[in-house]
């Protein structure tokens, strides 16, 4: 698409570029495409040409998560066990947090993966400018984010879907101008994540047609159970993918705690996190009480302890 906003890197003509018209090709055709490799932006789960969508109920650590995996991206560094190929040109919008919160977070993520804060992360914020947000959803507030942040970037992060709404409508009349727009930047190359927040089901907030374009969708289920050290615990559970084999798509188990400096410290494991009350109920159970009785002992109800049965069996 010549002189278009959503062309591919000049670097790139050579590939396969999307035609301004509808138009069949014939598989033989398709079979001869130039078609560019997808680049690795944090390992296998997020490459380039996507879009995806990382959904958490609130205060659980979805930001720290999609701030972690943007400073990884913009510098190279691990994090999660994952990392890019090489630092990745990424822009985090954001637009709830204000801004002394979001600075104390980038440099404490920074300090925590041992990165000085890059300057191949663009981050954005309300709080930097006088007026309102334009809403993604219209073609006016898609102009005036297109015009701050241009074409030469990898990755863009969306944090969160609501704020940028416009009228925080979740619909899938709300949500269909904004895919439009999306997918004319993965067609480009680009890659967007777009953070949500969870419904009462635990499923993404909204209408279920959300996730019908995109390429993944990660859900941070915080983990159960009771903890004494005070450290965030919580499971990133692959929902949707169409790009990785069951090995790669493992849910992976996180622990965001701190050390005795009261800095950030992270750890994660293949898995979820284990519901030490879960597994209490299990071995009452198999001592011969019932499940009421066990209910009981633990002080909940018996609705609860199945549960739990359910996912230590």
């Amino acid at each position: 698409m010549k002189n278009s906003k959503y062309q591919a890197d000049s670097g790139e003509s050579n590939y396969f570029q999307p035609f301004d018209k509808m138009k069949l090709i014939s598989a033989a055709e398709l079979a001869k495409l130039n078609a560019r490799t997808r680049k690795k932006h944090w390992g296998e789960p997020i490459q380039s040409n996507q879009i995806g969508m990382l959904f958490g109920p609130r205060g659980h650590g979805k930001t720290w998560v999609a701030l972690g995996i943007a400073v990884s991206m913009s510098t190279g560094v691990d994090f999660l066990n994952k990392k890019p190929r090489k630092a990745r040109k990424v822009i985090y919008m954001d637009g709830e947090m204000d801004l002394v919160t979001l600075k104390s977070r980038t440099i404490a993520l920074c300090k925590s993966l041992k990165t000085n804060p890059p300057d191949g992360l663009k981050i954005f914020t309300p709080e930097t400018f006088t007026g309102l947000l334009p809403s993604i959803n219209t073609f006016d507030g898609q102009g005036e984010i297109d015009a701050l942040i241009g074409t030469e970037w990898d990755v863009l992060f969306i944090d969160n879907y609501s704020a940028w709404s416009g009228d925080g409508r979740e619909t899938a009349e709300a949500w269909a101008p904004m895919m439009r727009w999306m997918l004319g930047h993965k067609r480009a190359g680009r890659t967007i994540i777009v953070i949500h927040h969870t419904g009462k089901t635990g499923k993404q907030r909204g209408s279920s047609s959300h996730e019908d374009a995109l390429d993944w969708s990660v859900a941070l289920k915080p983990a159960d159970g009771v903890f004494s050290d005070g450290a965030l615990r919580f499971n990133l559970v692959w929902e949707k993918n169409r790009h990785l084999s069951s090995a790669d798509a493992k849910p992976i188990a996180v622990t965001m705690g701190k050390d005795e400096e009261g800095g950030l410290t992270w750890s994660q494991s293949d898995g979820v996190h284990k519901n030490s009350r879960a597994q209490e109920a299990k071995e009452l159970m198999e001592s011969g009480l019932s499940q009421a009785e066990v209910a009981k002992k633990l002080g909940v109800d018996r609705t609860t302890v199945g549960r739990w049965l359910k996912s230590a069996s």
